[in-house]
């Protein structure tokens, strides 16, 4: 599990936990657990706010060994139906995904002593307050993920 590096161009909340990083990406287990694991991952080397300005190189890290880790690591820990990726920039005009795992045929699922519900099935997640988890609870959930991931 390697952090961010100390130039990389957007802080985000330091209450989100790193859980791997690339040259070019880093992978943050999301401070508010609205659904059970989900993550942050984001470019670290240059501020853009657009993904089509990507490099190729950029681009296939991101999708040929980012995501498929992230996927790999999240599958094996909470075992989602499947998993939401979305690029909104809404707040943060900064290049990033939010990778959501999403669980339907058993929308309540218990962690760490932590109810976590997908009260939305089929629909688009949303981010509230209730998914704020004390900070042990969240490195519980990052041990986890991290012992599910594929070495990089």
């Amino acid at each position: 599990m390697s952090a961010p590096a100390a130039a990389d161009p957007i802080r985000f909340d330091p209450r989100h936990r790193p859980l791997f990083a690339t040259a070019e990406w880093g992978v943050l287990l999301h401070r508010n657990q609205t659904h059970l694991g989900r993550c942050i991952v984001h470019l670290r080397t240059r501020a853009i706010d657009d993904p089509l300005a990507l490099t190729a190189a950029e681009r296939d890290a991101l999708w040929t060994e980012v995501l498929p880790r992230l996927a790999h690591g999240l599958s094996g820990a909470f075992a989602p139906d499947r998993l939401n990726y979305a690029h909104l920039a809404n707040r943060t005009h900064h290049v990033h995904w939010h990778v959501v795992p999403r669980y339907e045929a058993e929308p309540i699922r218990w962690f760490g002593g932590v109810m976590f519900r997908d009260s939305r099935p089929g629909r688009i997640f949303r981010s509230r307050k209730r998914g704020r988890v004390s900070p042990d609870v969240l490195e519980v959930i990052a041990a986890e993920l991290v012992a599910h991931l594929p070495h990089g």
